[in-house]
C-alpha cells in the first residue's frame, strides 16, 4: 500500500512541475499583431468561431505592416461597428463582444479594439496615420 500512494503522489509531483514549466501561452481568442497582443475576442459572430475571426484578422494584418502608413477606421454597421484597416474590413465589435466584455454598447468598446490595432502596427514598424475624428468615422 505505502508503495502505491507513494507512486501516485510521485506521478502527481511530476504532473505538476511539467504543467509549471510549459509556457504560458495567451488565453484563447487573443488577437496578436506582430509581437504585440491587442485584445480578446470572447464570443463567436455570424457562424464564425472565436478563432476564426482571429484568424482573419491575424491573416490580413501581415499586408499593412512594413512601413506604409496605416490608417484605422471605425464605421458604424447597424448596431454593430466596424474596424478597417486602410478601408479594408478586418473585425466588427459586435453587442455580444461588448457584453462579453463589460462594455454598455460596440459603439464604447470599438475605439479601445482600434487604439489597440493602432499601437501594434505603430510598434510593429507600421505608421499609424492620425485619427480622421470621432471613433464612428
Amino acid at each position: 500500500m505505502r508503495y502505491l500512494v507513494s507512486g501516485a503522489l510521485t506521478g502527481l509531483f511530476l504532473a505538476l512541475c511539467a504543467s509549471a514549466a510549459a509556457p504560458a501561452s495567451e488565453p484563447r481568442g487573443t488577437v496578436v499583431i506582430g509581437s504585440i497582443t491587442c485584445f480578446r475576442i470572447r464570443v463567436p459572430d455570424r457562424g464564425q468561431s472565436v478563432q476564426q475571426r482571429v484568424d482573419f484578422i491575424q491573416d490580413q494584418a501581415p499586408k499593412f505592416l512594413g512601413g506604409d502608413p496605416v490608417q484605422v477606421t471605425i464605421r458604424s454597421v447597424g448596431k454593430r461597428q466596424h474596424i478597417d484597416l486602410n478601408g479594408e474590413f478586418v473585425v466588427a465589435v459586435t453587442p455580444e463582444d461588448a457584453r462579453a466584455t463589460g462594455y454598455k454598447s460596440p459603439a464604447a468598446l470599438a475605439p479601445i479594439w482600434r487604439s489597440a490595432l493602432e499601437r501594434a502596427f505603430l510598434l510593429s514598424s507600421a505608421r499609424p496615420t492620425a485619427p480622421t475624428g470621432p471613433p464612428d468615422q
